[in-house]
């Protein structure tokens, strides 16, 4: 009789062959969610590329100048969101960050929540505005009055030295603000509204491996170190040369120094 060899695996082989791919996975996985991480950094960085350019055509129309901001009672803060929208495209995903899409009822209080205006707020506010992008505020070409905003410290227009270090758009847990060289870091990576005082923190978002993307008066768009947030023109009178704050824990380690 013809012997047939048997071609089953047995319970040895079989583990090592699971054994094999968990140890594969394990490699791949960091790399895979690396891939995963880089890829909504690039998506972000496109949807400010749109950004940037309905920031272009508006200052291209209004003799280079940026949108002015209402002040006082029933002003309207954050008036970019009213000035640009014959600029862009309506489309919904251009206002969120890839990895900051899901808003909160104020204020994107970690790195991963947006903002939303509510109907209960103020009536400086314009219910149903919401994403996680927001505006350097001393780029405004402001009207009214307002205890917080300092009209020699606005660039107010494009006509600035070195527009690729002066910030004017980029990830934020809120539609803008007034960041000071004296502005220390949030001690976590929790953040809430703080009537534009320490409104550095607003941009300081650890969303992308220790950046944010940013759109610069050049219209440029590129990612910036969170510890670099302290050495770029966001007013005139900003002091780029400062001693940096000391950071808190979350930071530490972070590249950019």
């Amino acid at each position: 009789m013809r012997n047939h060899k048997n071609n089953a695996f047995t319970l040895i082989e079989l583990l090592v062959v699971i054994a094999i791919i968990a140890l594969l996975m394990g490699i791949l996985m960091p790399a895979l969610n690396k891939v995963k991480k880089s890829s909504k950094a690039v998506i972000c960085q496109a949807h400010l590329k749109s950004w940037s350019k309905a920031f272009l055509m508006y200052t291209n129309e209004y003799e280079n100048k940026f949108p002015s901001i209402m002040g006082g009672s029933g002003g309207l803060y954050g008036q970019w969101t009213i000035a640009l929208k014959p600029y862009y495209a309506n489309e919904l995903k251009i206002w969120f960050c890839p990895v900051a899409s899901k808003p909160t009822t104020i204020g994107g209080t970690h790195p991963f929540a947006a903002w939303v205006v509510t109907e209960n707020q103020s009536n400086d506010l314009r219910p149903g505005d919401y994403g996680s992008y927001g505006i350097n505020a001393w780029v405004y070409d402001r009207g009214g009055s307002s205890t917080d905003f300092n009209p020699d410290y606005a660039w107010k227009n494009t006509f600035v030295t070195m527009p690729n270090n002066v910030p004017v758009f980029g990830d934020c847990m809120w539609r803008g603000g007034f960041p000071e060289d004296d502005d220390t870091p949030q001690t976590d990576q929790s953040v809430t509204l703080i009537n534009d005082h320490e409104s550095m923190r607003y941009f300081n978002m650890n969303r992308h491996n220790g950046a944010m993307n940013m759109v610069f008066m050049d219209f440029s768009v590129r990612k910036v170190p969170l510890k670099q947030l302290w050495r770029l023109k966001w007013h005139k009178n900003f002091n780029t040369a400062k001693s940096l704050p000391e950071w808190p824990d979350w930071m530490q380690n972070l590249s950019g120094d």
